[in-house]
């Protein structure tokens, strides 16, 4: 089983980013400051954790809200 990586989106201007599921596709909104760890609403794959400050997505980030 692979291992998920979990990168810092750069240049977040917003309080809210919209995310894509690496595994399903879904595109979610989400919190950029996030206190705790977010799932997707459809497959349940975990696509941003908090890190006290700028969430750290394992999916692409598409546009800051």
């Amino acid at each position: 089983m692979s291992e998920v990586k979990f990168v810092k989106p750069k240049n977040v201007s917003g309080h809210f980013l919209k995310i894509k599921c690496k595994d399903c596709g879904n595109v979610q909104v989400v919190f950029a400051r996030p206190s705790s760890v977010v799932t997707c609403n459809i497959c349940g794959a975990t696509i941003a954790k908090p890190t006290g400050g700028v969430l750290e997505t394992s999916g692409e980030v598409i546009e800051s809200l």
